[in-house]
């Protein structure tokens, strides 16, 4: 357990450990501790090779196979999360989600810095689902998904897709006096509120039956939970619905990431455009080992400086 430690990071990755790796060395730091969730359906080595060398870096032992839009991806963030408890004390103010393609936009002090000055602030924006009119997104707590049953664009999908079809005959409700939300996967949480969500998420079986069968429940079990809790009051208050299913509809939910619309991010022109319009933002993704190098070259650039 690593007294020093201020942020913990929270990585989910599934493919290209060089790029893991480079992320990982830019972020390493006395005061940063990363805790990795590798999907279960992935060679870990390669991951643990691309960070040998490389201090306070903790792997999930327990892995899940992640499959998109499916419960598991919940899983494996709340096991990362319980690793990063277990391993930091209460000196580790946020724990920061992040995935293997993101990538900093300031240095590591800049980082460090901006989460030492809201230690009770909770980085979750988010919409309320039942609210935003928006049908489209309505099902996805109303329907019935079986998204773990098999991978995306296999042909075992087109039956599952008929039987997601035939489930929308009997429509579901939230449980009562649940407010559902909905915003980016990639948050930013104090140490007691994800305790409270491990908690819960352990405790809670009516909300764990509730959100395992709908779609993308990573970007809504979280944020719910964090909604229906004394935390909310850190966090921004509900947000106005935006079309998130249009191109760059994400970008308006983002927490410490800007989210472009166009990935991966390749050019340095396009980098030098996203830190020109950063914000207040700390991260951005997605980010490639072999196609986004001119890119990456930008974004170390910044990270060496005092921008």
């Amino acid at each position: 357990m690593n007294a020093s430690t201020k942020v913990a990071y929270v990585v989910l990755a599934h493919s290209d450990p060089q790029m893991f790796g480079r992320l990982m060395r830019r972020l390493s730091h006395p005061s940063v501790a990363a805790f990795v969730h590798v999907d279960g359906r992935s060679d870990q080595r390669p991951f643990e090779a691309a960070v040998d060398g490389v201090s306070d870096i903790h792997f999930v032992a327990d892995r899940v196979q992640s499959r998109w839009a499916g419960f598991s991806l919940v899983e494996s963030t709340l096991r990362a999360f319980e690793l990063a408890l277990s391993r930091t004390t209460k000196a580790c103010t946020h724990f920061v989600v992040i995935s293997g393609a993101d990538y900093p936009l300031v240095p590591n002090d800049t980082i460090l810095g901006f989460f030492a000055a809201c230690p009770e602030r909770q980085f979750i924006r988010r919409f309320s689902l039942m609210e935003s009119g928006d049908a489209v997104q309505m099902w996805r707590v109303r329907g019935r998904y079986f998204r773990e049953w098999a991978d995306r664009f296999t042909w075992k999908r087109k039956p599952l897709f008929v039987l997601e079809r035939l489930f929308r005959l009997f429509p579901r409700h939230p449980p009562a006096g649940l407010r559902v939300v909905l915003g980016s996967q990639w948050v930013a949480l104090t140490r007691s509120c994800v305790a409270y969500c491990v908690s819960r998420a352990r405790d809670d079986r009516r909300l764990l039956r509730f959100f395992r069968p709908s779609f993308a429940p990573d970007e809504m079990f979280i944020h719910t939970l964090v909604q229906d809790s004394p935390f909310a009051a850190q966090a921004e208050p509900i947000e106005s619905y935006s079309d998130i299913t249009t191109v760059g509809g994400p970008f308006h939910y983002g927490n410490v990431h800007l989210l472009p619309p166009k990935v991966p991010i390749v050019s340095a022109e396009a980098a030098r455009a996203i830190l020109d319009n950063r914000g207040d933002k700390l991260f951005t993704r997605k980010l490639s080992s072999t196609l986004s190098e001119a890119a990456l070259a930008v974004f170390d650039e910044v990270g060496h400086s005092a921008r």
